[in-house]
């Protein structure tokens, strides 16, 4: 995933492809853990989301984003061990990189739509749990 997202953004992000790769594959591993409260809300009938007030509820959103982020760096930018990454990923034909992006496309196709889903069962959950009448 960074390797594609580093070279879509090498030409955009002249100063930092590092920066935009990172960035992507953040985001990507943040909708993850979106996805892992919703199923632990619809499993457990426990939320991190709903008692929580709205301002403590932005700042773990930022401080989440954030720590993964640096995570990300020290994986992928720390000692430039991206270049070895874009090292490996430029020496394949043209048939492996169709596959290997059709590959990672199907896995964001999927995991968006299984957020979604997920989503929309939760909020129908919380409002049987708490009697609320209405449309969606």
């Amino acid at each position: 995933m960074f390797y594609m997202a580093y070279i879509r953004d090498e030409k955009r992000w002249a100063g930092s492809p590092l920066l935009a790769g990172i960035l992507r594959v953040s985001l990507i591993l943040n909708l993850y853990l979106f996805t892992i409260i919703l199923l632990h809300d619809i499993i457990f009938k426990i939320s991190f989301i709903s008692d929580t007030r709205e301002e403590i509820l932005m700042l773990v959103v930022i401080l989440t984003e954030t720590i993964v982020a640096i995570v990300n760096y020290f994986i992928y930018g720390y000692k430039k061990k991206y270049l070895k990454i874009i090292d490996r990923y430029k020496q394949e034909d043209e048939k492996t990189r169709k596959k290997n992006r059709l590959i990672v496309t199907l896995l964001i196709i999927f995991s968006l739509l299984v957020m979604a889903v997920l989503f929309i069962v939760s909020v129908q959950l919380y409002k049987q749990r708490h009697g609320i009448i209405g449309h969606f």
